[in-house]
């Protein structure tokens, strides 16, 4: 993973250090040795998945604001370095905990 391009914290002007944040996270970023800001430099694109089982689909409750306490699809913002396909399928995994199996769209039921 290259370097993150932040250099300075957005927050406080101090260089950043680029390390694992300490909250759990498992990617090196940008963060602020003085006030601990995460800086992450991300595409802003969202991606996702519709997983579904028979007549089912898998729907997740958020837990966070925006939109806190409502249903939604697994989805989230993709990381840099990664494809779409990648970023949806995880994104899939760490909000619903789900494992599944990547189909074409001409696989899809109609």
């Amino acid at each position: 993973m290259p370097p993150s391009p932040t250099k300075h914290c957005r927050n406080c002007g101090t260089a950043v250090v680029c390390r694992v944040p300490d909250d759990g996270d498992t990617r090196r970023r940008g963060v602020c040795p003085a006030c601990h800001t995460v800086h992450y430099d991300n595409p802003l694109n969202v991606v996702g998945t519709i997983p579904y089982l028979d007549q089912r689909v898998l729907l997740c409750k958020r837990n966070i604001e925006p939109r806190l306490g409502k249903w939604t699809l697994p989805a989230g913002f993709m990381e840099l370095c990664e494809t779409v396909a990648e970023g949806a399928a995880r994104e899939t995994i760490e909000e619903a905990g789900a494992q599944f199996e990547p189909r074409p769209a001409a696989e899809r039921p109609v």
